[in-house]
């Protein structure tokens, strides 16, 4: 089984989750409509806002969209599918367990293709551009599925690659893993639903000089765009010295598609302002670039430090419909720590807020407006993302029935509004030990599913080992057999011939015995290297012991198998051998034998077969024999 279906069936790769999920599964109904998937992007309002925008963004139409029943039905419920998709997993992969794998600059390159891919699409009319900003969105999702599957071993391919950067990353990819980012990337997007039209493009946009087959001009276009795309990501997010570099060959690129230098100017500021916009929106970093003009004449503005790695802090929702006690619960939150609180004034705006930045802990005042702080927290509590908040409920009062209410609810502490700031750190305690005891879990399964994946490769190369000869690379006896039995069950099923070879090296003992067993394996290797290059595309060629070769000929009657023989046995003679300063020419003896109606089963095939390769043998050697004449009659 190929490694890239291992990843599939072992659930390790990156999947969309709670709303999107559902909009997938919806959309792959037969009744499926555009209001079923509406009232589901409905109940997400992160989703709501991020698709409106993007509708409003991408239409010349001067009326904009302000409902999602609008968006869905101008974006149509496949283009809805793949950008909920996309969004889904923005939200749930900003972090991972592959220490070398930048999750927040993948994100940033990856939203800056995306919207390089859009606003390309305005120009070049081939495909719909909110398709287009899905497309660039996950033209790279193949990288973050082997840090996510991998994270250890793509740490070390991300490490030798940054030491050896000339070298392609799918190499190293290859090497270690059986696969690589971009064929993992299209087997995904393909079981997500994108279109053949971006998945075969995507196949061979990385890498301009490997030979591609053929394309129609709209496949090269979509090429071309994903390469400027990736471009514009790469200036982006690009040191101040490589800019004015980037951005010519941008510009230089740019040309293939009619794109002046006076409009790329244009277009890069737009993009990028476009980036900046939609990296506050998605929470993903966006850097301030100095304007195109500015890059060409060497005015570059100062770049932004990152900022130094620390602990990551709680995120805190403070919802409460009193502003004066909710700025008092935030500034005690706020005070001597790390915390990021988010406000909300009441109910609903709390619940969106959630589904939006997945805090770690809710603090809401019981009487909120809206929606109350105990149907907060039971709403909370219906969904996975829900469960795993620490929710605190608040009120003014605090008798024990508000605190059994708050319990039934779904709430994990009860305090009063009047609460100190040590009172309020002390409650937090035990938010801290929960998500310490989440990342210590996340980091387990992680772990977990490192050893499937490394015992699924293992297991895969110990099958592969024990069906191959090590010393010629040839199946072994045993897979020769294996593969015996099915083209003797398809034969019987189909009624279609089946013929064998046994071919032996003449004179090999004498050849070990002359120039020792170093020599032998050299001849062995460079026998079954000949056999292999000379056989027919169908036949499969195995060395079965010592010096015996078995080439098994499905779909073959017995004179097709003679002049096949005939060939290798040809092209074997012709072929000298450098043993030590000597060069000998290499001859075999080779029997063929053809399944017969009374032929019992596979053992008796290959005893004919032995049989013929005796008589070869006895005749003189450097032949071809059968012992089944009677069958050209």
């Amino acid at each position: 089984m190929a490694q890239v279906e291992q990843l599939k069936l072992s659930g390790q790769l990156p999947t969309p989750r709670g709303v999107a999920l559902a909009i997938l599964k919806i959309s792959q109904r037969e009744n499926a409509t555009l209001e079923a998937i509406a009232r589901v992007v409905q109940t997400d309002p992160a989703l709501s806002g991020r698709l409106i925008k993007l509708a409003n963004t991408a239409s010349y139409i001067s009326r904009p969209v302000v409902s999602v029943q609008d968006v869905v039905a101008r974006l149509g419920m496949a283009t809805v599918r793949q950008l909920a998709l996309g969004f889904s997993l923005v939200d749930q992969y900003r972090n991972g367990a592959c220490q070398a794998f930048d999750y927040q600059r993948y994100w940033s390159h990856s939203l800056l293709m995306a919207l390089g891919m859009q606003a390309l699409g305005r120009r070049v009319h081939v495909a719909d551009a909110d398709e287009l900003f899905v497309c660039g969105l996950l033209a790279q999702v193949g990288q973050l599925a082997l840090a996510t599957a991998y994270p250890d071993e793509y740490s070390a391919v991300l490490k030798a690659h940054h030491a050896n950067p000339a070298q392609a990353i799918i190499v190293q990819e290859r090497a270690r893993l059986e696969t690589d980012h971009i064929e993992l990337g299209i087997v995904m997007m393909s079981d997500w639903g994108m279109p053949k039209i971006f998945t075969g493009p995507i196949t061979h946009y990385e890498y301009p000089d490997k030979p591609s087959p053929p394309l129609d001009s709209r496949s090269n276009s979509l090429m071309l765009m994903l390469r400027l795309s990736h471009r514009l990501a790469d200036l982006g997010l690009a040191n101040a010295g490589m800019h004015l570099k980037l951005a010519q060959e941008w510009v230089a690129l740019a040309k293939e598609l009619d794109i002046s230098q006076e409009d790329a100017w244009r277009f890069i500021d737009e993009v990028m302002a476009s980036w900046r916009e939609w990296g506050e929106l998605l929470k993903i970093p966006a850097v301030a670039l100095p304007s195109f003009a500015g890059i060409c004449h060497g005015h570059h503005e100062a770049e932004t430090e990152t900022a130094a790695k620390s602990k990551t802090p709680l995120r805190i929702v403070v919802a409460d419909g009193n502003a004066f006690t909710r700025r008092k619960a935030m500034a005690l939150l706020a005070e001597n720590s790390d915390h990021i609180v988010y406000p909300a004034d009441n109910g609903n705006a709390a619940l969106a807020l959630a589904m939006e930045v997945l805090p770690h802990v809710i603090v809401a005042h019981c009487d909120l407006p809206l929606l109350n702080g105990m149907e907060l927290c039971q709403a909370l509590r219906t969904t996975d993302e829900g469960r795993r908040m620490h929710i605190l409920l608040m009120a003014d009062s605090h008798g024990e029935e508000h605190l059994t209410h708050a319990f039934e609810a779904g709430a994990d502490g009860y305090m009063p509004s009047t609460i100190s700031a040590k009172g309020l750190r002390t409650r937090l305690c035990a938010a801290q030990r929960l998500v310490q005891l989440q990342t210590a879990w996340e980091k387990d399964r992680t772990q977990l599913r490192r050893i499937a994946a490394e015992l699924a490769v293992a297991n895969r190369r110990l099958a592969t080992a024990a069906l191959t000869d090590l010393l010629t690379g040839l199946p072994n006896r045993r897979s020769a057999m294996d593969q015996l039995e099915q083209a003797w069950s398809a034969t019987l099923r189909t009624g279609l011939p089946l013929s064998v070879m046994v071919i032996d090296i003449d004179h090999f003992k004498h050849i070990n015995d002359s120039y020792g067993h170093a020599a032998g394996d050299t001849v062995l290797r460079e026998a079954a290297a000949t056999l292999r290059e000379s056989a027919r595309r169908e036949d499969s060629v195995c060395r079965i012991g010592g010096e015996e070769f078995l080439v098994i000929c499905p779909n073959t009657d017995l004179k097709s198998a003679i002049q096949s023989a005939e060939r290798l046995r040809t092209n074997l003679g012709s072929k000298q051998i450098a043993i030590g300063e000597v060069e000998k020419n290499l001859t075999v003896s080779i029997g063929v034998a053809t399944r017969e109606p009374g032929t019992p089963d596979i053992d008796a095939l290959v005893s004919t077969a032995d049989q013929a390769l005796y008589a070869a043998k006895a005749a003189g050697r450097n032949r071809t024999c059968t012992r089944q004449q009677s069958l050209f009659t």
